[in-house]
């Protein structure tokens, strides 16, 4: 098999988008196959190398299939002594998106007898917990549609990507008051920064005008962006380096709008300079000019 070539294994709870992700996938070119038995994935990547050069595979695998984690475990002890390493995704969702999800579709889940969606969906993360721990990027998918997860797929996996996956660090402004998201890996309360919302002037901004991130960064915005970086310069160095590929740093102040969204734009900054992967931004509460002018 070409080194170039590419394998993702895509699993997670069932109902958190796992289809989703292999369209995603199947738009980038992917050779998609979804239910295969864990036992068969090294001879599916052996026959698409042999008749497709260097063709990346996407594959999912879930719950249905059988011994899910030996037969997994075994696949990718195959796979690593011709030299492929697979990335191994895990879709996950929160339990009350997923009972919601699974009543709007009227779907059966696929390991319910008899009970509740909840006795199921508590059967399969218990079962599912092992392979979770032997993955290295994990999505949450509870607060995206379709079309948010699928970006995000495509971002982590898009051709420019399409050697050895490197670390993409999700910088992520909000407001507490309206939750904290739920696949921060690290979460900074920013709300003892003096708040721009009290300033007339600057009320109807956002931490992304000049003059928010100015007055931001000082009064007291500047010392916590130090703080932060030297835990960041730290920390995701030794992510990347045990082979994580996605890490959330969710920066939050009361509204989201002017506070949050100045350090986060201004750490996002720092980290691209560590050089370690892609840096993304998203600001989850924040009303920007350029929506207000929509």
């Amino acid at each position: 098999m070409s080194s170039r070539s590419r394998v993702v294994v895509v699993t997670g709870i069932s109902g958190s988008g796992r289809s989703t992700c292999l369209r995603a996938l199947e738009d980038l070119g992917y050779y998609c196959v979804d239910n295969l038995p864990a036992s068969l994935l090294a001879a599916l990547v052996d026959t698409i190398s042999q008749r497709l050069i260097a063709a990346p595979v996407a594959v999912g695998i879930d719950i249905r299939a059988g011994n899910l984690l030996g037969d997994l475990d075994l696949a990718l002890q195959t796979l690593g002594r011709t030299g492929v390493t697979p990335d191994l995704l895990f879709v996950d969702c929160a339990d009350d998106v997923l009972v919601r999800r699974f009543a709007e579709t009227r779907r059966k889940h696929p390991v319910w007898q008899a009970g509740t969606i909840t006795e199921a969906i508590r059967v399969e993360r218990a079962t599912m917990l092992e392979v979770r721990e032997r993955t290295t990027l994990h999505i949450d998918t509870s607060e995206m549609n379709v079309h948010q997860l699928k970006r995000q797929v495509q971002r982590l996996f898009e051709p420019e990507n399409s050697g050895e996956l490197r670390l993409v660090v999700a910088v992520e402004s909000f407001g507490f008051k309206y939750g904290i998201p739920r696949d921060a890996d690290y979460v900074f309360d920013v709300r003892f920064v003096d708040n721009p919302y009290f300033v007339p002037e600057l009320q109807p901004l956002s931490g992304k005008d000049r003059a928010v991130a100015d007055y931001v960064l000082s009064r007291g915005g500047a010392q916590a962006l130090e703080r932060i970086a030297h835990l960041l310069e730290l920390s995701l160095p030794l992510h990347a380096q045990e082979g994580r590929a996605l890490v959330t740093l969710a920066i939050g102040c009361t509204g989201g709008q002017h506070r949050s969204v100045a350090i986060a734009e201004a750490l996002a900054a720092h980290v691209a300079e560590l050089k370690l992967g892609r840096v993304q931004v998203n600001h989850r509460n924040a009303k920007l000019a350029s929506e207000s002018a929509a």
